[in-house]
């Protein structure tokens, strides 16, 4: 194991991949690589399992429920 690497959870990649999808309005997937490493990633390699699918939102409705829920969060 490299030195100083930091490993997410599931729950965080799933997080990023929400984050990631909302703001740069792509799809993104939360997933665990073959070494059991969890990552928010743009095109899943054929070796990793899928644990989430997240498309952007369409809606500025959407937008607003998303930012709602993270303001909860973060209280």
């Amino acid at each position: 194991m490299e030195r100083g690497v930091i490993f997410m959870t599931e729950e965080k990649a799933r997080h990023y991949a929400k984050t990631l999808a909302r703001n740069m309005g792509i799809t993104f997937y939360a997933v665990r690589s073959r070494e059991g490493r969890f990552l928010a990633v743009q095109i899943p390699s054929d070796d990793c399992a899928i644990l989430a699918k997240v498309a952007p939102p369409r809606s500025v409705r959407d937008i607003r429920q998303f930012r709602r829920e993270h303001a909860r969060r973060a209280a």
